[in-house]
């Protein structure tokens, strides 16, 4: 790990820490605790208001008698105020709930209600010496249902939170049927807003934030449209059922009676059926082409099966099913050949963009063009095959000064790879010194809204050449950050560069900045990448989720081959294997908490992935020695058959790396990157550069 505080002339800065593991073979602090958002809704009168301001560098509770921890009631609210002339913010790392606040500058407030019992630990980012507790009465359980999550193996689908929570309440697989998507945004129909729903074989959920518990999941009204669709001027051959016990619903006017009736009150009545909107009728199954007794409600539509014995005699349609085939055509877009990209949606933003995705487990590489003649990278990447790289744009070389920009490092590489059909990822870091002036460190732009303006000016410039954008690098680690990882900070930042990225080029895919892999938890020198993550996700009330098409990921490696994962299965050694983070697998654990975050619907891209090998290896890299190139080389292309065959939401997966090891990239023959590199320092190739050519050929064979 190196700090680098002045920049070079040209040479791309050696930003690669997920490759040092160095010295983050530290003690590792994992805060692996089970989190949920917290409730935002009016509680009673008795609700209590409690404030605490962040003074002289400490937190410092205004009511008498309390110190660095708060007792509170269920239901309370904590009002946090900054007087300090400096940035501080609220980070709760462990407790029923995490959440980040936004900085807070001086004046500023931050405020939450506490909904669940437990202990609140939290500090401030940009002051980590900064910790205080919050203690909320009831029981000392940490386990919120909320965020509890089921994983249908049946659709490989996730339920999660209030979702699972209803669809535990309210019927479970009878009612409603397997989970046949993930979490999506998606526009009412009725009343033409936008929700995050989830579809069921029988049934839609919708979340309502706006409503309190429980009816903050409401059913999409499937029957209503169905109905509508299907007989705009009502059903052929309608029978009121008269038996006795039948029921006339005056709000619509249709009558309910017999076996309906009796499944209509069994389950869930109003609140999971709706009211009629028909009287019974024969109509043919989409399903299996039979004629059955069926009748219309606004959320359901019933069946009677006379083949089959009670209570099985009556079932629900499989509205959600129907729906779901019928308006996936509208949901996602073909493949754009041009790109490569596909709309798989919107995105949760106030903005609504399309949410993009990527080729699965397409192959690429980090190449390095900066004032270079571009065609022996074209050259080789036409011989391997492969159609997808990632370059640096280097935000301090392209605006040297405010305002003044040298695009002309950059344009002839942009230029001939997309001539050579090259899709192009372009990875946003390093600010100029301009942009971060009184910091005593290479940091975060000290106003964000600058590297929204630069990040405004480089998608228009590219548009239609470069598909994706990533922003910044890293992030969880203080080389990358600035004097501490920030969470808050970065979360600025992704925000700024996605809506000046999307505000010209909707279609352009952003991705959220890969962290680097580590157990080590010192905000001065790295936070953990998965508990990175979830503030990330837990940020602001979760409102990350909507900034990213994408999340970026830089695996471990080292010496470990990449089907190998600590505890269960440890690598050979010596060195580097009794943590997750040392493996090219710790992706899945990144996966886990994006699908816990109801964020499965996106892809993981890995933008820097692969494994060294050289006989001299630089300090802190000693594990490339126990790497033969030929080994080197297998890996590459185990990880990339994995990612094809094991990883159903793998992107494009772009190896570390093409040629940095060439003495026109680095002068240094010492550098820590000539030993990722497929092409050796005299411009030969190495085993691994034939495991790509054929990774990319039987890649390009099956599109």
């Amino acid at each position: 790990m190196r700090v680098v505080v002045k920049h070079p002339s040209s040479t791309p800065r050696r930003q690669h820490s997920w490759r040092s593991r160095l010295m983050l073979v530290a003690p590792v602090v994992l805060f692996l605790t089970s989190y949920s958002n917290f409730s935002y809704f009016a509680y009673p009168a008795r609700a209590a208001t409690n404030q605490i301001l962040m003074k002289n560098y400490q937190f410092a509770p205004t009511r008498a008698g309390q110190g660095s921890t708060v007792s509170i009631a269920v239901g309370d609210t904590v009002t946090w105020s900054n007087t300090d002339q400096a940035s501080h913010n609220v980070a709760i790392t462990d407790g029923p709930a995490l959440d980040v606040s936004p900085e807070m500058k001086q004046g500023d407030n931050f405020t939450m209600t506490f909904s669940k019992p437990g202990t609140y630990l939290y500090y401030c980012e940009f002051h980590p010496w900064m910790k205080a507790e919050i203690v909320v009465g009831g029981s000392a359980s940490t386990t919120s249902p909320e965020r509890a999550s089921q994983t249908f193996p049946e659709t490989g689908k996730t339920v999660r939170g209030s979702f699972l929570a209803y669809w535990n309440a309210r019927g479970g697989l009878a009612q409603q049927g397997f989970p046949i998507s993930e979490e999506m945004q998606e526009k009412n129909q009725t009343d033409g807003k936008i929700y995050t729903v989830q579809y069921f074989e029988r049934a839609v959920f919708e979340m309502h934030p706006e409503n309190a518990a429980p009816n903050d999941v409401l059913l999409s009204l499937l029957g209503n449209f169905l109905y509508k669709e299907k007989y705009p001027k009502g059903a052929p051959g309608q029978q009121a059922n008269t038996s006795p016990g039948s029921v006339l619903f005056k709000e619509t006017g249709y009558r309910v009676g017999g076996l309906f009736l009796d499944y209509w009150k069994s389950h869930g009545g109003l609140a999971q059926q709706g009211y009629p909107i028909s009287n019974e009728f024969q109509e043919r199954s989409d399903l299996d082409g039979k004629t059955y007794t069926v009748q219309y409600f606004e959320r359901a539509v019933l069946e009677y099966h006379p083949e089959k014995e009670a209570p099985y005699n009556v079932l629900l349609s499989q509205l959600g099913k129907f729906r779901f085939d019928k308006t996936a055509a509208s949901r996602q877009s073909p493949m754009d050949p041009a790109t490569g990209l596909q709309q798989i949606g919107m995105s949760s933003g106030p903005n609504n963009y399309p949410l993009m995705a990527g080729p699965h487990a397409a192959p690429g590489l980090n190449v390095s063009i900066y004032d270079q003649d571009p065609q022996p990278v074209v050259s080789w990447m036409d011989d391997l095959g492969t159609k997808w790289a990632l370059h640096q744009l280097s935000w301090y070389q392209i605006e040297p000064q405010k305002g003044v920009y040298r695009w002309d490092k950059i344009d002839a590489a942009v230029d001939a790879l997309y001539k050579a059909g090259v899709r192009i990822i372009l990875h946003p870091v390093q600010s100029p010194q301009w942009a971060w002036g009184g910091a005593n460190k290479v940091t975060y732009p000290t106003d964000p809204a600058d590297f929204g303006r630069f990040m405004k000016l480089a998608a228009q410039r590219y548009k239609g050449k470069v598909v994706g954008y990533q922003i910044w690098n890293e992030p969880n680690i203080a080389q990358e950050a600035g004097q501490y990882v920030v969470a808050a900070r970065y979360a600025a930042i992704l925000k700024e560069g996605y809506n000046a990225v999307k505000s010209v080029d909707p279609k352009a895919v952003v991705i959220a900045a890969a962290l680097t892999p580590t157990g080590v938890n010192d905000p001065s020198v790295a936070v953990d990448d998965l508990l990175f993550l979830k503030r990330l996700y837990a940020y602001n009330r979760g409102e990350l989720k909507g900034y990213f098409d994408v999340l970026g990921a830089h695996p471990g490696s080292n010496a470990n081959p990449p089907e190998d994962l600590y505890p269960d299965k440890p690598g050979p050694g010596p060195g580097w294997t009794n943590h997750p983070s040392f493996y090219f697998r710790r992706i899945e654990q990144l996966r886990q908490v994006m699908v816990e975050n109801g964020d499965a619907e996106k892809q993981i891209w890995l933008t820097e992935f692969g494994w060294t090998s050289t006989t001299d290896p630089a300090p802190g890299f000693g594990y490339a020695a126990q790497n033969s190139e030929q080994e080197q080389a297998d890996y590459i292309g185990q990880a990339f058959r994995m990612g094809r065959d094991r990883y159903p939401w793998m992107g494009p997966m772009l190896l570390f790396q093409l040629n940095f090891a060439l003495p026109n990239i680095t002068s240094d023959p010492k550098d820590e990157r000539i030993g990722w590199g497929i092409l050796r320092r005299d411009g030969s190739k190495r085993p691994s550069y034939f495991a790509v050519q054929q990774y990319a050929e039987e890649y390009n064979a099956k599109k």
